[in-house]
């Protein structure tokens, strides 16, 4: 065990209510820094799961929703600090799956199998780079070294995500990414 202290439905709810606000992409000059946080990142996973996979298995959506809790208390690790071995993945994992059970009881995403992991993988980066292109149609290009790393990634990835997503992922970028048109609007 490595984390004790959610030990009743109320401090349960709270962790994961505190995991929610966890910022991400910290590590860079971003507008609206606070905004971009864990819980609307794994919302808008949830999102496009529902609009992709609209009968997706429940344990999917759950594992989507677990997914980035523990940064809680592990933080928001940018990814090259993994890539380059300063921090051990295996052993981060563990600590993940670990605090999960701790805090819920089980990971679900320890129970996903080959297809359904592609979709979590697959959807997280996914939203990462419509975060991207979100900062980029607010004028941040900082974020453009971000979106290119990403569309290589997913380039050199392509077989391991699930080809609705990788479809959906190439389609964005062929059409404009703005705000969408109020009522009233033509």
């Amino acid at each position: 065990m490595i984390y004790s202290h959610a030990d009743t439905i109320t401090k349960k709810i709270n962790f994961m209510r505190e995991a929610a606000s966890v910022r991400r992409c910290h590590a860079l000059p971003i507008l609206n820094g606070d905004q971009y946080v864990v819980g609307l990142h794994s919302y808008n996973m949830l999102a496009m799961l529902r609009i992709l996979w609209p009968d997706a298995p429940i344990h999917l959506v759950w594992a989507i929703l677990e997914h980035d809790a523990p940064e809680r208390l592990t933080g928001d690790i940018p990814a090259p600090t993994k890539w380059f071995g300063i921090v051990n993945k295996e052993t981060l994992n563990d600590a993940e799956k670990t605090i999960l059970t701790d805090v819920l009881g089980y990971s679900h995403e320890s129970g996903l199998d080959d297809y359904e992991r592609q979709w979590l993988r697959g959807l997280d980066i996914f939203e990462l780079s419509l975060f991207c292109r979100d900062q980029m149609s607010l004028g941040n290009k900082n974020l453009e070294v971000m979106l290119g790393r990403i569309h290589n990634f997913v380039k050199r990835e392509a077989a391991s995500f699930p080809s609705k997503v990788l479809d959906a992922y190439w389609a964005s970028f062929g059409e404009e990414w703005q705000m969408m048109p109020d009522l009233g609007d033509e």
